[in-house]
């Protein structure tokens, strides 16, 4: 019952884990998740970077539907002014840990800062 239950824990924190690996799957062409703001959806294209840029302001933690599954619901936000729609913010959030230039080591986790941009409509 133990090695169930463990197992079940294991899956779940897999689950949690991944939402924050924002890149596309190339193998079976997954998008990258996607969070749900002011009408608009943000992704996060870009590694994660340790210190918050210059004139970003704590907005408040990012609620569940706003999150939109991905598991970061909780995460504190940041962005440059309180808008009704803005074209990116940051979240203080656990993702991987970057080991060049365009590589994030998955299994070696770290809380970061990480930019979510506005998704263009086409």
């Amino acid at each position: 019952m133990k090695k169930i239950i463990f197992v079940l824990l294991s899956l779940i924190m897999m689950a949690v884990i991944s939402g924050c690996d924002n890149q596309s799957d190339p193998k079976t062409g997954d998008l990258p998740p996607t969070i749900d703001m002011y009408g608009q959806e943000y992704v996060a294209p870009y590694m994660p970077v340790d210190e918050l840029p210059e004139g970003y302001t704590y907005l408040g933690e990012l609620t569940e539907e706003q999150a939109n599954g991905t598991g970061l619901e909780g995460c504190k936000m940041y962005a440059i002014a309180e808008l009704d729609s803005i074209p990116d913010f940051y979240l203080y959030q656990e993702c991987g840990t970057p080991i060049d230039d365009h590589t994030v080591d998955t299994e070696n986790r770290q809380w970061a800062y990480v930019q979510w941009i506005q998704v263009k409509a086409e």
